[in-house]
């Protein structure tokens, strides 16, 4: 696994503070492999039944689909991929409170093990 570099930052939600940390990795992939996960992502929107809402270079994972108000009110992000479409490549994973870079990596492995068949850097935790 590549090494990472960690960063710190709060943000505010509403009234609560969320504390968040950046990991800056190097997660290299084809476009063609980038362009796969966005569209798997897509497929798989929070508002869809699925975990993921993708915008602009970053993919967002929700903790719960979006099927009924409740589970809406109740999901939160866990983190975020982000993409740096001229250099092909996830530099940055970004971690909320409660999770940690194992968690996204996980959730990694499941998207690239749905839209490429195989996992490339995410690392399944069971």
């Amino acid at each position: 696994m590549p090494l990472c570099r960690l960063s710190l930052r709060c943000l505010s939600w509403g009234s609560e503070s969320v504390s968040t940390q950046t990991h800056h990795v190097d997660l290299r992939y084809t476009k063609a492999e980038l362009l796969l996960i966005f569209d798997q992502a897509i497929k798989e929107d929070v508002d869809r039944g699925g975990h993921y809402d993708c915008r602009g270079g970053a993919i967002h994972i929700w903790s719960h689909p979006w099927t009924t108000a409740a589970a809406r009110y109740d999901s939160a992000t866990i983190g975020a991929l982000y993409v740096n479409w001229l250099e092909e490549r996830i530099d940055q994973i970004e971690t909320d409170e409660s999770f940690d870079l194992a968690d996204l990596l996980h959730e990694l492995a499941i998207l690239e093990d749905k839209a490429l068949g195989e996992t490339k850097h995410g690392v399944y935790r069971w």
